[in-house]
């Protein structure tokens, strides 16, 4: 329900906040109608193209702010503060906007009074916002919340509802289910056997219910209470380990039948498609380049060693799955015989391959490597959802047979043409313990950000021809 409540009202800030910046306009287009001679005028199309330009980029800054998000309601000054900066940057952009279509001629008078109605219009939805949401305004609206666990659990939600934007709340106390104990700020009101006594006492409105695994406690009989006197209850879950963000339990649901979810990875499914989208447009560019590069590249190879122009091999995608992936073939054909000879001389600490001056690679196979353009025809496999531009190391099918359970994790995501073991100075990675560490860094902090970050690096690292060897 506290979800529920701050999506409605910052969606009610959004709304606000957008009439302010449209009031504002025809209300500064007023003020310089008045101050000059009664003649001036502005262009339909021109004061239209201001006042939603301005309404669109106030709310993309406010949302920046964190006007629009659970912490919707910050102290005065802080909300002061904000305003201030975001009005200070819409009307920059928007000034830059106008010197760029080269506006001329657009009165300062209006300007100025934008400046300030749009300003004092947000700062009186913060000064509402402010008053409406505290919690002393009006103590009989106040939901009355108890809390039921241990210790720690009740330390978490402590801090959680303090955290918890909603239309009123207030923590009544709490019931111990083990030692009773002192939590800051929370009044201790006795052991959970006192529940349905101080649950009619205290005049409660909502439970909920804290329990850790292994403590004993009759959910049932004190649930049972709660449908009886018409109580909300909420049930943290026993698996719940305060303090744990990475892998928390998430609260789905599977059409009606509720569900509680712990994600192999952090990336939301809004993430997800961001990623796609950058791969759905990179890969197509990327393929482009690679149907241009291809007959120069083609010939070379042919030229040298014959055989077929791509390498393909089996690799292990996301979860397991199979898939063929595509390189220009930088060996000669008999490479994967003649890998048994020279597995003595490998270079790498664990389930991989790797030798400085393998005899197996052509000559053209070397400078494709170093300019990294053997990796060109993996754009095919990015097109085909196989691959992502950004991703972990595509693995064969012979290290995965050999993974111990912690390293198959950085098969959870879809594999790569670039990722932090291409940035990182992969020719210097002589340890398969460090591939797995960089790919699950990856994994665990990804932020679609970071793949912006690491394509830049990238182009960098090959622009100074730090490609494999």
């Amino acid at each position: 329900m506290y979800k529920e409540q701050v999506y409605v009202t910052t969606n009610v800030a959004l709304v606000l906040d957008g009439l302010v910046v449209i009031l504002a306009g025809y209300g500064a287009y007023y003020i310089r109608w008045l101050v000059g001679d009664y003649g001036w005028s502005m262009e339909d199309g021109l004061f239209i193209s201001i006042v939603l330009s301005l309404m669109f980029i106030n709310c993309f800054v406010m949302g920046q702010l964190g006007f629009y998000t659970a912490s919707f309601n910050p102290p005065f000054k802080t909300a002061f503060t904000r305003v201030s900066l975001a009005v200070a940057v819409d009307f920059s952009l928007l000034t830059l906007g106008l010197f760029f279509v080269k506006q001329e001629g657009l009165s300062r008078i209006f300007i100025g009074s934008y400046v300030v109605i749009v300003f004092v219009g947000a700062m009186f939805i913060r000064f509402l916002f402010y008053h409406f949401f505290r919690k002393d305004v009006d103590a009989y609206n106040l939901r009355r919340i108890l809390l039921v666990g241990d210790e720690e659990r009740i330390e978490s939600l402590k801090a959680a509802f303090e955290k918890q934007k909603s239309w009123g709340h207030t923590l009544v106390g709490w019931l111990s289910v083990g030692e009773p104990a002192l939590v800051d700020g929370v009044k201790y009101m006795g052991s959970a056997a006192m529940f349905a006594n101080i649950a009619v006492d205290e005049n409660i409105d909502e439970v909920v219910f804290a329990v850790p695994s292994g403590v004993p406690f009759d959910f049932a009989a004190n649930l049972e209470i709660c449908k009886k006197m018409g109580l909300t209850c909420r049930i943290v879950p026993s698996m719940f380990t305060p303090g744990e963000r990475r892998w928390g339990i998430r609260v789905d649901s599977i059409d009606i039948i509720p569900a509680l979810s712990i994600y192999g990875t952090t990336i939301s499914a809004t993430g997800l498609f961001y990623k796609r989208v950058l791969d759905i447009v990179g890969g197509t560019i990327g393929f482009l380049m690679f149907c241009l590069m291809y007959v120069p590249i083609a010939i070379a190879i042919r030229i040298e060693s014959p055989g077929p122009i791509l390498f393909s091999q089996v690799r292990v995608g996301q979860n397991n799955r199979k898939f063929k992936l595509y390189k220009f073939r930088s060996m000669f054909i008999d490479a994967e015989e003649r890998k048994k000879e020279l597995m003595a001389q490998n270079e790498m600490e664990g389930h991989m391959f790797k030798m400085k001056n393998d005899p197996r690679v052509t000559k053209v196979g070397r400078f494709l490597r170093k300019t990294s353009l053997d990796e060109f025809p993996q754009f095919i496999n990015v097109v085909r959802g196989e691959m992502s531009l950004v991703g972990t190391r595509p693995p064969t099918v012979d290290e995965v047979r050999h993974y111990k359970k912690s390293e198959r994790r950085r098969v959870s995501m879809k594999p790569g043409i670039t990722g932090l073991w291409q940035v990182s100075g992969r020719n210097a990675i002589s340890d398969f313990g460090d591939v797995v560490r960089l790919d699950l860094e990856y994994i665990d902090g990804w932020r679609f950000m970071r793949d912006l970050e690491i394509l830049f690096k990238t182009v960098w690292v090959i622009l100074r021809k730090d490609g494999a060897s």
